[in-house]
């Protein structure tokens, strides 16, 4: 059983590393919403749930669905490279049109939202673009913590489980950032994070 789980372990790696695309973007970023509130309630429907949960990892975002939400180090606010495969991978935590991600207890983070390269928008948490992991199968599962050195879990606070310092370019708590363009070639990251 426990090779089972090595080789799907080493599966979901590799998937991982052919999966994220390197080009640059433009993003745009809009709007926050901090919470601090304790209640043993959910955060609002209307929008995008994130809220807090307590893992192996300590108090941890997670989505509505308590799925563990993620941040990749070469990612900021105005530079999302994670589209395509590695956004199959790696799914963004999504916004509807005209909506903020609402902060749901123990959530200390600044929120906000990004535009991705594809016009979507994804919920952020102290300028960290966040994502699911697919390799996560319920609630609670942190199996996308350390993948390739470059995605780790965002605590409650809005900061990094690990792997690095703050993103580049973090959203301001009172107003939108400009559209920033990076020059990239494309393709696929793969090992060369």
């Amino acid at each position: 059983m426990r090779l089972v789980r090595i080789i799907a372990v080493a599966v979901a790696f590799a998937l991982s590393l052919a999966a994220c695309g390197s080009g640059g973007s433009s993003t745009k970023t809009s709007g926050t919403t901090t919470g601090s509130s304790t209640a043993p309630t959910m955060a609002p429907a209307s929008g995008t749930a994130i809220n807090a949960s307590q893992t192996g990892l300590g108090s941890v975002l997670v989505d509505a669905q308590g799925r563990t939400l993620y941040h990749l180090t070469k990612e900021s606010a105005t530079n999302i490279v994670c589209t395509g495969s590695c956004a199959s991978t790696w799914p963004p935590a999504t916004v509807p049109a005209h909506q903020q991600p609402h902060a749901g207890p123990g959530v200390t983070g600044t929120l906000s939202v990004v535009t991705r390269p594809d016009g979507t928008l994804q919920a952020a948490a102290n300028g960290y673009p966040l994502y699911t992991y697919s390799g996560d199968t319920k609630a609670g599962d942190t199996n996308g913590q350390g993948v390739a050195g470059v995605w780790f879990a965002v605590l409650a606070t809005g900061s990094s489980a690990g792997g690095g310092a703050a993103p580049a370019a973090t959203t301001p708590a009172t107003a939108a950032q400009p559209t920033t363009t990076y020059g990239g070639t494309g393709g696929t990251v793969g090992g060369g994070y």
